[in-house]
């Protein structure tokens, strides 16, 4: 991605991909926007079940409307805090990330399709393309791992 982003922009390249593109066209505002609307409702889907098991503690006053716009308020309110007072929380995540996302994401749907299609018994195209993608994913899981894992070290250093 890198590469491609220098071949077409050149020096003036920034490290944000949604940063390169022209903010005047159409197109371009529904991609950056989109981007923005991802992260917040993947932490709408993570937060939703810390917050179930939150409320479901307190049998009694789960039912109560302020009772549970309490509980989501205290919890939302919890992870900020830890991302401000943690200094290297971002580095964190980018260490999830690599390793734990793209596991998910990439690596293990490929290998239970093999599994579960029967394909892996057989040599053939698809085969050899979903190789391919497990090769990259794990290429991706071993270098997103290192770079974050030398970022948070370089943190710790005076």
């Amino acid at each position: 991605m890198a590469i491609l982003g220098y071949l077409m922009f050149g020096s003036e390249v920034q490290s944000q991909i949604t940063l390169n593109l022209p903010t005047n066209k159409l197109s371009s505002r529904i991609a950056i926007y989109t981007t923005l609307v991802n992260p917040i409702s993947k932490y709408a889907l993570m937060v939703t079940p810390i917050i179930n098991a939150t409320k479901a503690w307190f049998p009694y006053h789960s039912n109560k409307r302020l009772f549970r716009h309490m509980v989501g308020t205290s919890v939302v309110m919890s992870t900020l805090l830890v991302a401000l007072a943690v200094p290297f929380f971002g580095s964190l995540m980018s260490l999830v990330g690599a390793f734990l996302s793209i596991n998910a994401s990439v690596t293990l749907p490929c290998l239970c399709y093999l599994k579960i299609s029967g394909s892996y018994q057989k040599f053939n195209g698809e085969m050899v393309g979903i190789g391919l993608v497990i090769v990259m994913g794990i290429f991706v899981v071993i270098f997103g791992t290192y770079a974050s894992l030398v970022d948070i070290i370089h943190m710790f250093k005076f």
